[in-house]
């Protein structure tokens, strides 16, 4: 029996290993699709130029916040639905009551669209939005059932839409239809894909009015924290937007700043969804805290990297027209550091059922993000939403730290110094993939 199980160790395909461990593969394939979506950035705003990335950033500012408002939060309370009542007894009604609510969204916003007297960008967006929130629902419910393979799946729809950009870039004309398609389709391929995925064909007869309420009564408090999640990363792009003598091409080289300010956040993006899957199969917040400073460690070295390296980067990659972007980068880099605590602590929250914690926590940072781009904006202009942006991102990560900590008897130096533990938690992560 002995020789039998040792034999069997030894056997062990690799590969099949690596793909197993959820935590190691998720951040590979994160890394692979953050070198990606790079690749495409690079190539759309070369392609569109600033003035056109500019409007790309505000559509895709305006379809965010109302992709949020519009799901209800219903795709965050699955996880909470699934473990209270089990995936048999709710997986069908489920997918077949999004699919069917969307499909009723879609048509009404197309409607709205069609008879508003609002601009091109306002109408694009109000189409985009139910797409946009079943694209969100659908990938979030397949992340849950299974990350690596949704993961996979994403780096494929990755690469074709980065292929597609590729020949945009050598055969078509640049303009406003352009930004419409570079939106869209990405999307579209999401939806196909990913409701093939769930392996549930819609029906009518499935739909649940009733499941659908209880969902959205329970989501409705995530939805708020994650719309004030968005609001926190967006509303700069929104009120740079409002002031008429910020021009979309100084937008477009303030996306591009933000885009790799973000990137520092990497490691808690990619981990926050296996670390939800976890918690919904049973990890405590111990595990929360192993993350958190793991990430934060990352994030760090990241930051720093990108304080030495990033105008040579910028203006290799995306040229002497978004040259503007390393001084919004900088300025916000210290809060960006920062705000991987909130994506990872607010999983903990949302399934233990504490979505008005994160509300409460998230509103404080928006509204002084909020504050500060009102007052800054009209005499620094971009540099003064960067600044915003960054003491909110800075406010949003110590606010959730604090609570956690305290909360779930934590010490405060054990969320952010790495622990001797963690270093055998990563060396048998990294063994188990050899």
């Amino acid at each position: 029996m002995n020789t039998k199980n040792v034999n069997h160790k030894k056997n062990k395909n690799p590969i099949i290993v690596f793909i197993g461990n959820e935590y190691l593969f998720s951040v590979c394939t994160k890394i692979l699709i953050v070198l990606i979506v790079l690749g495409r950035s690079i190539l759309v705003a070369r392609y569109l130029g600033a003035g056109l990335q500019g409007i790309n950033a505000y559509i895709s500012s305006v379809v965010s916040v109302g992709a949020i408002v519009i799901s209800c939060g219903i795709h965050q309370a699955y996880p909470y639905l699934r473990k209270e009542k089990g995936k048999n007894a709710i997986y069908e009604e489920y997918i077949s009551s999004i699919f069917f609510l969307f499909l009723a969204f879609l048509l009404i916003s197309v409607c709205i669209a069609t008879i508003s007297p609002c601009s091109a960008e306002l109408k694009v967006s109000i189409i985009l939005i139910p797409l946009f929130g079943y694209s969100k629902v659908v990938q979030y419910v397949s992340l849950i059932e299974n990350p690596n393979k949704n993961n996979s799946w994403t780096i494929i729809i990755a690469l074709i839409d980065l292929f597609l950009v590729m020949l945009l870039t050598r055969y078509v004309s640049r303009n406003f239809n352009m930004v419409v398609f570079i939106l869209t389709f990405e999307e579209v391929l999401k939806c196909v894909v990913f409701s093939i995925r769930l392996r549930v064909v819609p029906k009518v007869q499935n739909v649940n009015l009733r499941f659908l309420r209880e969902a959205a009564i329970f989501g409705f408090f995530p939805m708020l924290s994650l719309l004030m999640t968005t609001l926190n990363y967006k509303i700069d792009v929104l009120m740079l937007r409002a002031f008429p003598f910020i021009t979309s091409a100084q937008i477009g080289v303030y996306s591009i700043g933000m885009n790799f300010a973000d990137k520092i956040a990497i490691i808690p993006d990619t981990l926050k969804g296996v670390l939800i899957s976890r918690l919904s199969k049973g990890a405590d917040e111990n595990e929360v805290a192993k993350v958190c400073r793991i990430s934060f460690l990352v994030s760090a070295i990241i930051g720093i990297s990108l304080l030495l390296f990033g105008r040579k980067i910028i203006d290799i990659l995306y040229g002497a027209e978004y040259q503007g972007a390393y001084d919004v980068l900088i300025i916000c880099m210290f809060g960006s550091v920062f705000v991987g605590y909130f994506k990872l602590i607010a999983q903990f929250n949302i399934i233990n059922h504490m979505q008005f914690r994160n509300l409460l926590l998230l509103s404080i940072s928006v509204l002084v993000n909020l504050v500060l781009n009102i007052l800054l904006i009209p005499k620094y202009e971009l540099q003064g939403a960067a600044f915003a942006s960054g003491v909110g991102y800075f406010i949003t990560g110590v606010v959730f730290v604090v609570w956690f900590a305290k909360s779930n008897g934590i010490k405060i130096d054990k969320m952010f110094l790495v622990q001797k533990e963690d270093f055998v938690f990563l060396k048998r992560l990294f063994k188990k993939s050899t």
